[in-house]
């Protein structure tokens, strides 16, 4: 459980981290790599007939490893030049052409710098930022007034700054949206889209592993008659609480996804069936001893199905769904489970 947990964790921070025009769409990032590319390319053939055949050499080569990272990406393959190689090559170029050619070439390092922070995670681009800030400082403060340089290093820090704050903000955005389109904003829980894939990697890892899973198929009882008598907002408090009440008595590595208006699948990973109806009970009785309304009980009955070998997703919620209709039908505030035919 541990190790999953801790996957888990990898797969969440390594998605908060990655570059904001390697998520989505990619025709932004392909606009701006194509500018680019013709740009530099052009920048190259001028250097190469002004005599800098070295940073013409540079300039070309920066070109082809875009092209090669671009061709991957619209193939769909992983890119094969990292992305902290390539700006740092063209930091390289950057140098060499205020160095070299004309200290003018220091306003380049402003697009550079915002197109950094789109093109790696931000906390690479700080990096880069710092040895931006230490080149354009130590090539403005040699070449022109000292007063023209610190104006420079100035301007350059605030656009890095401000398109920074920019950048975490979209970041924030992006995780926001993302959250709201997998969960029910209401309990918390994951929506019924979710379901199927993980459904389908539990039962993998039962065929492949013989690891066991678990869904626990709950139902608020008579709750069309709680928004009837108490209205929709106390339904709505309702599911709050017994959700939150689900939330706190399970693991973090279980699920928990509303299906219906009162239903609800807990996915539970590497757990047996005494175990799974040993939750059940205890989230059956936690919930039926809350005072969640007054002078009327709130209670659920829950349905248990294992995955097996070889059933099919469908299959596995459509047992769960008998054994739930048999914990309603035996008077409801009940556990039930699906029988293994032997």
């Amino acid at each position: 459980m541990g190790i999953l947990e801790k996957f888990q964790q990898t797969i969440c921070e390594h998605e908060a981290e990655v570059a904001v025009l390697f998520t989505g769409s990619k025709t932004p990032l392909y606009i701006i790599l194509g500018l680019a590319c013709s740009l530099l390319l052009s920048l190259a053939v001028k250097n190469f007939l002004f005599d800098h055949y070295l940073l013409a050499s540079l300039l070309g080569l920066f070109t082809l490893l875009v092209l090669i990272d671009v061709i991957a990406l619209h193939k769909g393959k992983t890119i094969p030049i990292h992305t902290n190689i390539v700006v740092t090559l063209l930091l390289i170029c950057l140098g060499l052409t205020i160095h070299q050619v004309d200290i003018s070439a220091i306003f380049w390092a402003f697009p550079i710098a915002i197109a950094i922070l789109y093109i790696v995670p931000l906390k690479t681009a700080m990096f880069f930022f710092s040895l931006m800030l230490a080149l354009v400082g130590v090539e403005t403060f040699t070449q022109v007034d000292s007063s023209t340089a610190l104006r420079t290093c100035v301007a350059l820090s605030l656009t890095m700054f401000i398109s920074s704050l920019i950048a975490q903000h979209m970041r924030r955005l992006q995780r926001s949206l993302k959250e709201e389109s997998i969960r029910d904003p209401m309990t918390n829980a994951l929506n019924r889209r979710q379901l199927s894939s993980h459904l389908s990697n539990c039962l993998a890892r039962k065929q492949r592993h013989g690891i066991d899973s678990v869904i626990l198929l709950l139902d608020i009882d008579h709750f069309k008659q709680i928004n009837d008598t108490y209205g929709h907002a106390m339904g709505d408090r309702v599911l709050k609480r017994v959700t939150q009440t689900i939330f706190n008595q399970i693991r973090e590595t279980d699920l928990l996804f509303r299906v219906g208006g009162e239903e609800f699948i807990l996915l539970m990973h590497d757990i047996d069936l005494l175990s799974a109806r040993r939750v059940a009970e205890k989230l059956r009785l936690s919930i039926s001893e809350q005072a969640i309304l007054d002078h009327y009980p709130v209670t659920v009955s829950i349905g248990i199905s294992m995955a097996l070998p070889h059933i099919k997703e469908d299959d596995w919620i459509r047992q769960a769904d008998s054994a739930l209709y048999n914990a309603k039908d035996g008077g409801r505030n009940r556990v039930s489970y699906h029988e293994v035919s032997a």
